[in-house]
């Protein structure tokens, strides 16, 4: 699928920017930082759909009527897949890659589970990633071994180790962890039709057991996990814990620009 000007319009709309200001733009990082910025900010990830047993299309289509359209969210099988049509359709070179997620793992392998993009700008490579409902890049992080990667407070690299590949770390409480690993194998959208059934339907899956929803915002980011609401703000953290049927819906639509 690629968008037409008419899609990608309103793509821009959906994301809060104006197409007109960046229509002539080049393709450059710079311009892959403001679209994935403010991707971040305004979609949201969301697990819905799965809580309300309705099965997950990765179909670009539906894909672009749910979170366009319909102003949802979704997991990052669809908001990095919905990405991948979007910035292939402006121009750039992307590829889908699979990744393992390493948090809450413990000591154990992950299966590949996560959907990210690499792409090409006109001046360099990048590792886009709108998917991750945690503690993340706001911003695409260069492809380069070792490059520490500043932003948003947060520090991040990229490293090559023998059985990941690629391997993504962040710099928290004094010390470089795990976030994900990827390989540079270009994959379709149906190769994560498992790994996305899984998150659907295995018992194991985190995702069946209660609402997550989470979307970043300028200086930190904010999230429902089950009945419990908090507004990260740099290094302030506001609770509300046991909120009502009533509370929540009230929260999602103001937000996160959702209807429970």
């Amino acid at each position: 699928m690629t968008l037409n000007q008419e899609q990608i319009m309103n793509y821009f709309t959906r994301i809060g920017l104006n197409y007109d200001d960046y229509k002539c733009h080049k393709l450059d990082g710079q311009l892959l930082a403001k679209l994935c910025f403010a991707h971040n900010i305004s979609i949201p990830f969301e697990n819905l759909d799965i809580l309300n047993h309705k099965m997950i299309s990765l179909d670009g289509s539906i894909l672009y009527d749910k979170i366009i359209t319909k102003h949802r969210g979704g997991l990052c099988f669809e908001l990095n897949g919905l990405s991948e049509i979007f910035l292939r359709s402006l121009g750039f070179g992307v590829k889908d890659l699979s990744s393992r997620f390493f948090r809450d793992a413990g000591d154990d392998i992950p299966m590949q589970r996560h959907r990210l993009l690499k792409v090409e700008a006109v001046d360099g490579t990048y590792i886009w990633d709108i998917g991750i409902g945690q503690r993340s890049p706001k911003y695409p992080l260069r492809l380069a071994e070792g490059l520490v990667q500043k932003q948003c407070g947060e520090v991040y690299k990229l490293e090559k180790e023998a059985f990941y590949d690629w391997v993504l770390y962040e710099y928290y409480k004094e010390q470089w962890l795990r976030i994900l690993s990827f390989t540079e194998q270009q994959q379709i959208a149906a190769d994560f039709i498992p790994a996305c059934t899984w998150c659907e339907l295995h018992p194991d899956s985190p995702f069946r057991i209660h609402r997550m929803l989470a979307i970043k915002t300028i200086d930190g980011r904010k999230s429902i996990d089950g009945n419990t609401f908090k507004i990260i703000k740099g290094q302030q953290i506001d609770v509300f814990e046991n909120l009502t049927e009533d509370e929540l819906k009230v929260i999602c639509k103001e937000h996160f620009g959702l209807w429970l």
